[in-house]
């Protein structure tokens, strides 16, 4: 279904019956990204981001920013009628789940983010990012998605994906492909890790339950998932094993395992 925010059309799949939770797909990806994830009792609502899979891909910026993702994303899960839900966040919809339970933490049953970062922090990191995705976006813009999908592909942080079978390989690749030239570099520059706003201080303001879940081969994203256990007592973190960034396209069934696990308040 199609769902009208201030006059962009946000793509919405839900599967599943029992209590929600709300899935949000990393850069680049879309909403099918979810396809092995079924969890017995629970009502996944699956959203395509602005510029990604079949939502709207505005020209202009400034829907791309956090603070109007953050608030579409809340008149839109209010529209759908839910007061009450858990969500999960899979990488840069993982950092976009953390700034939206810091925003809405009275409506958050249960948040789950996987290999997340919580934003760049120190005015020197952020501003090489900054650049660093300004460039990107700026390559991507001049050659085109082809290029895009042929430079992510092979970034280290995938390293493991490239073990995969070659229908799911392919399947990554189609999401990737199906993207536009100025939703993705709009992305980059609005809500990209260096304009992301950094939110390691305020972790500590999380008062729901929080799952962080990281691959045994991603290090980066496992000292930050140390990091996110260090800065609340309500954060538990979670290594799958044998896989890298994306765990629940890599070992869907561990994950599921894990994400059942922690949403019935079962030790992990």
């Amino acid at each position: 279904m199609f769902i009208e925010i201030e006059n962009i059309r946000y793509y919405v799949q839900i599967k599943g019956e029992g209590k929600p939770i709300i899935c949000l797909h990393g850069f680049s990806e879309n909403i099918s990204t979810w396809k092995f994830l079924q969890l017995e009792g629970y009502k996944l609502i699956l959203i395509d981001l602005i510029g990604h899979g079949k939502s709207d891909k505005p020209f202009s910026s400034k829907y791309y920013t956090l603070k109007v993702i953050i608030k579409h994303l809340n008149k839109l899960i209010h529209q759908l009628g839910f007061k009450k839900y858990s969500m999960l966040g899979y990488s840069m919809g993982g950092r976009i789940a953390l700034a939206y339970a810091l925003t809405y933490s009275n409506e958050i049953d249960k948040l789950i983010l996987e290999s997340a970062s919580y934003g760049e922090c120190g005015f020197i990191n952020r501003l090489k990012r900054r650049r660093n995705d300004g460039k990107i976006a700026k390559m991507i813009r001049q050659n085109g998605i082809g290029w895009f999908d042929e430079y992510w592909g092979n970034l280290s942080i995938f390293k493991s994906q490239r073990k995969l079978s070659k229908d799911i390989i392919d399947g990554i690749r189609k999401r990737r492909l199906m993207n536009e030239v100025h939703g993705l570099s709009n992305t980059l520059l609005c809500t990209g890790q260096g304009k992301f706003p950094c939110l390691k201080n305020q972790i500590a303001n999380l008062s729901m339950p929080v799952l962080y879940i990281s691959g045994e081969y991603d290090e980066k994203y496992k000292a930050i998932g140390k990091n996110f256990e260090k800065l609340n007592d309500n954060v538990k973190h979670k290594t799958i094993k044998g896989v890298g960034h994306n765990t629940h396209i890599e070992q869907p069934n561990s994950f599921i395992e894990v994400v059942n696990k922690f949403l019935e308040g079962v030790t992990i």
